[in-house]
């Protein structure tokens, strides 16, 4: 008996504050499309390319079926229904409009004809299928609790380096060439998820594996000697404390040994991640809300 084909794709439910509320808690519109081919709205969403992480598919079909570019936030629970030849999983984020609306104009397509933004309750009259509703639901719920704003903060260790050796200085380690293969794979996943900046240790196997992406993106990457191998909790804590006050998405590029104490500092559980694999933290106000890993 021949196995069950599952198709991987991923989407989101794309947010923006109404555009003229001056509340201290702006009202949110979501983004609806309407699919032509099976005249029905929905979520936009699609299937992964070979070799492309649920992440960046989410933020490719977003932006190929409504021109809108986003970041990725929140993580939303999975879905799963039958479709013709097998079943497919669908992995969405809430996911933020960045940019200003105009910069990419919606033009229709075979795929998506029409795009709305509208309130939530809008959007559930609109939304044809039962699990698009149990998916607005659960976005609304983070909504009400102001969940959906969450920050972002990307424990990252670095990629695989060379062994260390008598003869070469232990913060000159160099990567391998897998290591630098996963430095360049990195940089759309952290791209995904909107990351401005990009701290690292000042060993130069944690700089080299966030060097691409900085460099992608054209930012300044920031030296911090507390995040070191040869450091203490006391600092890593005062380091850490500074990046959740920060606004903007942060990539933090650090060693195994330091990893539990900027886990602990942060609020989120143990992880014990390999080399090059890095540990998602959305937070709000000081408290964890959600974490995913990055294979």
């Amino acid at each position: 008996m021949a196995s069950e084909r599952i198709t991987m794709a991923a989407g989101g439910i794309v947010w923006r504050n109404r555009p003229g509320s001056a509340r201290p808690e702006p009202r949110v519109e979501v983004l609806v499309v309407h699919r032509p081919s099976y005249d029905d709205w929905t979520f936009p969403k699609g299937k992964t390319d070979p070799g492309e992480s649920l992440q960046q598919t989410a933020v490719r079909e977003i932006g190929e079926e409504t021109g809108v570019r986003v970041r990725l936030g929140h993580p939303l629970q999975d879905l799963s229904y039958p479709v013709s030849g097998g079943t497919k999983q669908v992995s969405y984020w809430c996911a933020r409009a960045v940019g200003a609306d105009d910069a990419t104009p919606f033009v229709p397509n075979k795929e998506v004809d029409e795009i709305r933004w509208t309130s939530p309750g809008e959007a559930r009259d609109l939304l044809t299928y039962g699990h698009d509703v149990t998916l607005l639901a659960e976005f609304a719920e983070l909504r009400d609790r102001q969940a959906h704003r969450s920050r972002t903060l990307i424990v990252l260790r670095h990629a695989k380096a060379a062994p260390r050796s008598s003869e070469v200085n232990d913060l000159d380690r160099a990567l391998t060439s897998g290591g630098h293969e996963r430095a360049v794979a990195l940089v759309p996943l952290l791209g995904a998820y909107g990351v401005r900046r990009v701290v690292s240790s000042p060993a130069v196997r944690c700089v080299r594996t966030v060097e691409p992406y900085a460099h992608s993106v054209s930012t300044f990457l920031e030296i911090d000697d507390r995040l070191s191998e040869d450091t203490k909790p006391s600092r890593v804590q005062r380091s850490i404390s500074s990046l959740l006050d920060h606004k903007k998405p942060v990539v933090v590029s650090t060693h195994r040994p330091t990893l539990p104490w900027v886990l602990e500092a942060i609020g989120a559980d143990l992880q014990d991640l390999a080399p090059g694999e890095a540990v998602v933290v959305h937070h709000r106000k000081g408290h964890v809300l959600a974490t995913e890993r990055l294979l």
